[in-house]
């Protein structure tokens, strides 16, 4: 998946995805333990189904009998978690400071700021 599609929110869902990559999450778990919105949350599950990292599954019930709809639960596949965790180490390199930059250096704030 290339980087300019991993939005805040898609990196949120992938950190709780790879805290457990077997749990499945139905959507308001995650979007609750992710702190993402539903208008954030659809476009980005969408993106990892379509790359293969994540699969989704409806829930086997009946909506009248249960007095309300059928789950879509959501699943990390095993090249997700992989791939993911790729991204994220990519991801955190491609936006880490160098080495040389000033706010890696101890001693007072630079004035001006």
């Amino acid at each position: 998946m290339d980087q300019k599609y991993l939005t805040p929110a898609v990196v949120r869902m992938l950190q709780e995805f790879l805290k457990d990559p077997d749990h499945t999450f139905y959507a308001t778990e995650l979007m609750e333990a992710s702190r993402v919105s539903s208008g954030s949350f659809y476009p980005g599950i969408t993106r990892l189904q379509r790359a293969g990292w994540v699969i989704s599954e409806d829930e086997d019930i009946d909506p009248r009998a249960e007095g309300r709809p059928a789950r879509v639960f959501y699943r990390m596949t095993g090249e997700g978690a992989r791939a993911a965790h790729l991204a994220l180490v990519e991801l955190s390199n491609s936006v880490r400071p160098p080495a040389s930059s000033p706010g890696w250096l101890f001693g007072p704030e630079p004035k001006g700021i």
